[in-house]
Parts: C-alpha cells; structure tokens; sequence
C-alpha cells in the first residue's frame, strides 16, 4: 500500500469514525486499527492528528488518491468493520457514506 502522509492520516481518521460509528471502540477494533497502524507505519503523532481531524474534511482528502488506493481503503474500513464480528446499521451506513462519497462505488461496479 502506498499512502502519502496526508492520505494516511486522513484514512485513519476515517478508520476511527468507522471503529466509533457505534458509539462504542471494541478492542478488536483497536487491535485492527493499530495494525493497520503498523502496516502503514503511521506514528503517534499522526494518529493524534487523525484523531481531531473531522470526518468530512478527510473525506476531501480521500477523493484524490488514486482508483488503487481507494480500493485498498474500501478492504481497509471492512477490516475494521468486521474486526469485532458486529455489523450495525451505522457502520454500514458510514462505509456506504464514505464509499459514495470519495468514489470508491463507481470502481466496484
């Protein structure tokens, strides 16, 4: 995977809205998200700035990166969903949300 900073940090904001969408962080979630973390090799610092960074703001940032990146943050954000085992509504409804909104449901048709 190959994000820049700015896009890093913006998915990881993205990735907390979607672990939080239920009101509730499960540890899974968490043990996901850090991975992804890891993988991405986001530091602390850049993890407290995705943290404050406000969801629609990150979205804009989403919208141009490349077809490939996009797909990879659609696998990314159902990683997260499905990393506590409960799909609600307002994770579906986010990921819908999201996926319209930064183009990703015009590359999976």
């Amino acid at each position: 995977m190959t994000f820049n900073q700015q896009e890093k940090i913006a998915l990881l904001s993205l990735l907390i809205e979607m672990a939080n969408a239920d009101q509730h962080i499960a540890y899974e979630e968490m043990i996901a998200i850090n991975l992804i973390c890891r993988r991405l090799d986001i530091d602390h610092n850049s993890f407290l700035v995705a943290h404050g960074l406000k969801p629609q703001h990150a979205i804009e940032v989403l919208k141009s990166m490349s077809d490939d990146n996009k797909l990879q943050l659609a696998q990314l954000m159902v990683d997260v969903i499905d990393s506590d085992s409960q799909v609600n509504d307002a994770e579906i409804q986010l990921l819908n949300h999201a996926c319209r909104e930064i183009g990703i449901d015009h590359l999976l048709q």
